[in-house]
């Protein structure tokens, strides 16, 4: 009896001794983890080789880091492949899109019938267009490839708001659609670029301006040390389920594939959003859709 109380004691104790050792290497294992998580390295994970079931999972994991770093290093590469397709087009097709423009002016001073300015009048729209795609993908490639240097400096945010905002109110009133605005004359200063918040402000707009249908607000307020910006307007194109997608890069909603846009407008104005240190939101309750743009002010 005495010998087996001694022999389960043993047993005990280098079943703990192992046990403790398990833990250490757990915990070696676990702070190598953490070291790799944010660092680009091709660093492995180490274990001594006392323990066969610590190495397994040490090979594992080694397995998946080698994994994923694959698959990072294809993404990096289609990333700067399309970055850099995006670029070369833009180039590429900007002159001839210009020479196009030039012709379609030079026809429209001429004494045309009312069908053939009509035809004028649609090539026209269609070069302006693409134009206008070929401009927002060669800005977004140089976003993504933070090639686009923002000069930030104290900027009213409220001044540029109402610039913007001025700048589409006769394409408002020519949709007989004037928007409800409320912009407060009290400055609300931001650390922000004014051309990206100009940007910003534009994509935001013209997106509502496009495929809003009525309803359409555009508010502004400074709520405990944050300027809190509204652009509001009526929708049946988009849906709840459209919400986390609006700020990818060239998501459309299916309704709204026939109206000719980008789908990099608000993935353009989320990333300048972004950089300045602010945020940007997309709501869609009881039939109105709200994108709200958020920035701490620096006067409070």
């Amino acid at each position: 009896m005495m010998v087996l109380c001694i022999l389960l004691a043993m047993l005990s104790l280098f079943l703990s001794l192992k046990l403790i050792y398990q833990r250490k290497l757990v915990q070696k294992v676990k702070k190598q983890i953490d070291f790799l998580i944010d660092r680009d390295t091709q660093t492995e994970i180490m274990v001594e080789k006392t323990d066969g079931t610590i190495q397994d999972l040490a090979a594992s994991i080694n397995h998946l880091l080698k994994k994923y770093r694959s698959m990072g290093q294809e993404i990096e590469r289609s990333d700067t492949l399309f970055r850099d397709t995006i670029t070369s087009l833009s180039h590429d097709l900007r002159t001839p899109l210009a020479t196009a423009n030039g012709y379609i002016q030079l026809l429209q001073e001429q004494d045309l019938t009312g069908e053939q300015k009509e035809y004028v009048t649609i090539a026209g729209e269609r070069i302006s267009a693409v134009k206008l795609l070929l401009d927002q993908l060669f800005e977004f490639a140089r976003i993504e490839a933070d090639e686009l240097k923002l000069n930030c400096r104290n900027t009213d945010i409220h001044s540029v708001l109402r610039d913007v905002v001025a700048s589409y109110y006769g394409d408002f009133e020519q949709k007989k659609c004037v928007p409800y605005i409320v912009i407060p004359n009290q400055p609300a200063i931001i650390w922000g670029d004014p051309d990206a918040l100009t940007r910003i402000f534009s994509n935001v707009v013209y997106n509502a301006f496009v495929h809003g249908e009525g309803n359409y607000q555009i508010t502004a307020a400074i709520e405990e040390a944050q300027t809190v910006i509204t652009i509001k307007n009526a929708s049946s194109s988009i849906q709840q389920e459209d919400i986390p997608h609006l700020f990818d890069r060239f998501y459309t909603t299916d309704q709204s594939r026939t109206k000719k846009t980008t789908g990099l407008g608000l993935a353009i104005a989320q990333r300048l959003v972004t950089r300045m240190g602010g945020q940007i939101v997309a709501s869609l309750q009881n039939g109105i859709f709200a994108i709200q743009v958020v920035f701490p002010i620096v006067n409070s």
